[in-house]
């Protein structure tokens, strides 16, 4: 009965672990074996960002049976590269250090209007390493509800899978920094380690979430792909910056470091 099967959801996910928190004692698994590689340590969670990748194709398949998918032309992606870039517009007013990334940010942009096409279906909208649970049955993805500052109604749009693809790829980059940043009494050369060894974390776990990702749907990241994938990545980071502004200004160095090189 219905009792039965509550109570069975409820001991089901008392026994999952945050993915959240898997990554940062991953990280700091890895931090504590100053002479070992990210794939050296027995907390290496590249398997589980491959299995991440999985759960995630399988959701968006899952999705797109249930619900319309449905094809975009090239004034769909006029739109989308003018909401971004809007989305930049109102971030500069916010974060005066974005400026000096701006050019990048607007080529990125700009270049979805190269593209003739996009393919939309319901996705998460706000995925990243704590909307997942690790339980004993693999990966379970959690909280369609999409991005919270957005209004209800914008949030239900159906939009491309590479936005939750962005999303997640953040997430990896973001756990790595945010030990590094808390790590007490760290500075000068062993600070310059720990900012390297979260950047093989960030790497490795970021590769392996998105080759999986992409075979599980049986295709490979080409030329149209990369371009929606690099635009979502660089709308997060605007998104994350305005954020960290607002709400946790030492944590802003982490956005701003992913323009410094590759988001």
């Amino acid at each position: 009965n219905t009792t039965i099967q509550l109570a069975m959801l409820q001991q089901f996910l008392r026994t999952a672990s945050d993915g959240w928190d898997l990554a940062l004692a991953s990280v700091r698994n890895l931090f504590a074996e100053a002479d070992l590689h990210a794939d050296e340590v027995g907390g290496d969670f590249a398997g589980e960002a491959a299995r991440l990748g999985v759960a995630l194709a399988e959701v968006h398949a899952d999705l797109a049976e249930h619900f319309p998918v449905e094809q975009r032309d090239a004034a769909a992606l006029d739109l989308l590269a003018g909401a971004m870039e809007g989305r930049l517009d109102a971030a500069l007013d916010v974060v005066p250090a974005l400026a000096e990334h701006e050019a990048g940010l607007r080529e990125t942009f700009g270049r979805l209007r190269g593209l003739d096409r996009i393919e939309v279906q319901q996705v998460h909208g706000d995925l990243h390493l704590g909307q997942t649970l690790r339980t004993v049955k693999g990966w379970k993805i959690v909280d369609f509800e999409g991005e919270p500052a957005k209004p209800l109604a914008e949030r239900l749009k159906p939009d491309s899978v590479w936005r939750d693809v962005a999303g997640m790829c953040r997430s990896f980059d973001y756990a790595p920094r945010v030990v590094a940043m808390t790590g007490s009494g760290v500075e000068g050369a062993e600070a310059e380690q720990r900012n390297y060894r979260a950047s093989e974390w960030a790497t490795r776990n970021r590769t392996a979430f998105l080759d999986s990702y992409t075979a599980q749907r049986g295709e490979e990241l080409g030329d149209s792909a990369s371009t929606l994938l690099d635009a979502y990545l660089a709308d997060k980071v605007v998104y994350e910056a305005v954020y960290e502004a607002r709400n946790r200004p030492g944590w802003l160095s982490i956005p701003l470091a992913a323009l410094g090189g590759t988001t």
